[in-house]
């Protein structure tokens, strides 16, 4: 078997007009939105996804502690259910369906963090590895690993349905990933087989305009950005490691900063904390969670620290107060809370372990 077709049986395994298409891309009439001011507190609750059980558990968060209390679960609606994410107000959340090919839309007490689902799940892409809500917050984006596009969804503010718009915009082969820069002017997509990020111009619809691919490291699972928008990380399935670049914040072009960075056997994601300081990426198939010290000048990483986090520790998560982590265990189907060291970074395993319905691949907070 090839190194790539390893790599992705791993990565599979545990692991109105918003798209001009390639090249189209229109100049901003506006600026983007400015950041909204990152809270202090603790979030209340948090949501977990089950690929294989195809459920939502919902915890209640001890803020004190970050010990995490099952509250209740409910079924997706979907099969193969990977990614949840919550748009910002908190009063929607979304599930990435991956065989059934669709999204799931729920609603959230705000006062109990339960989920209810609302209608039928709308139809997707071929294989929707990865949704995420844009700046502006009111638009949804898919990205279609087998079709290799991204397709995308208005948000209803009242109701959060979704609806479709029209047209994709073209990936390159296998994508698995997708972020946007801080300013919301440029946007990234890691694509899995051919190895590489494609970057995006944002207009001020949301539209997506191809500018061009940066070759990666080999099979890229996940890219963050540096709160400054300055720097971005991306972790490589097949070498182990994770890769710093600089971002040229007129154009969002990418350049390596330094040679990647070894982390721990098969990491599937990368997440900077807030205040860009540390960088943390999970291992799935060593279990374990690698800390990496950021350089605030060059960017550049430094592993200060490697924890083990559990079988197939899949996502990670950190709560905007800046003092607790959180995975998501495949292998174990559960969830781990973890402290932060606010000087070092050093991630500590705190209270115990909860069950998340089995193939737990994802957690997100409420705030």
């Amino acid at each position: 078997m090839s190194v790539r077709k390893f790599a992705c049986s791993v990565f599979i395994f545990i692991v109105p007009m918003l798209f001009v298409g390639c090249g189209g891309y229109k100049s901003p009439s506006t600026p983007p939105p400015t950041p909204t001011p990152t809270p202090t507190a603790a979030a209340r609750f948090a949501v977990a996804t089950s690929s294989i059980s195809n459920i939502i558990s919902t915890f209640a968060i001890d803020r004190q502690t970050g010990q995490l209390t099952l509250k209740d679960t409910v079924p997706t609606g979907g099969t193969e259910s990977r990614i949840i994410v919550v748009e910002p107000s908190g009063h929607f959340a979304y599930v990435g369906n991956g065989t059934s090919n669709d999204i799931s839309v729920f609603a959230i007490d705000t006062n109990t963090g339960r989920l209810t689902i609302q209608g039928s799940p709308v139809p997707a892409g071929n294989t929707p590895r990865f949704i995420v809500v844009g700046p502006t917050g009111n638009l949804l984006y898919v990205v279609n690993q087998q079709d290799n596009n991204i397709s995308g969804f208005s948000i209803n503010p009242s109701t959060g349905a979704l609806t479709p718009l029209s047209g994709t915009v073209t990936t390159d082969e296998a994508p698995v990933a997708l972020t946007f820069h801080p300013s919301g002017q440029f946007a990234y997509v890691a694509n899995f087989n051919s190895s590489d990020i494609t970057v995006y111009r944002v207009d001020s619809s949301g539209a997506l305009g191809l500018l061009g691919a940066v070759p990666i490291r080999t099979n890229p699972t996940a890219i963050a950005m540096h709160p400054s928008g300055k720097f971005a990380y991306v972790s490589n399935l097949a070498t182990n490691d994770v890769a710093a670049f600089s971002i040229d914040l007129a154009s969002g072009a990418l350049t390596p900063i330094a040679p990647a960075v070894a982390s721990g056997d098969g990491p599937t994601s990368v997440n900077v904390d807030a205040q860009g300081r540390f960088a943390y990426v999970t291992n799935a198939i060593a279990g374990t969670v690698s800390v990496f010290a950021i350089d605030a000048a060059s960017g550049a990483l430094t592993r200060t620290s490697t924890v083990p986090a559990g079988n197939g520790a899949f996502a990670l998560t950190l709560d905007v107060s800046g003092r607790f982590a959180y995975v998501a265990n495949a292998g174990q189907s559960n969830v781990v809370t973890f402290t932060i060291d606010s000087t070092t970074g050093a991630l500590t395993a705190a209270g115990s372990p909860v069950n998340a319905g089995a193939g737990t691949t994802s957690v997100k907070l409420i705030q």
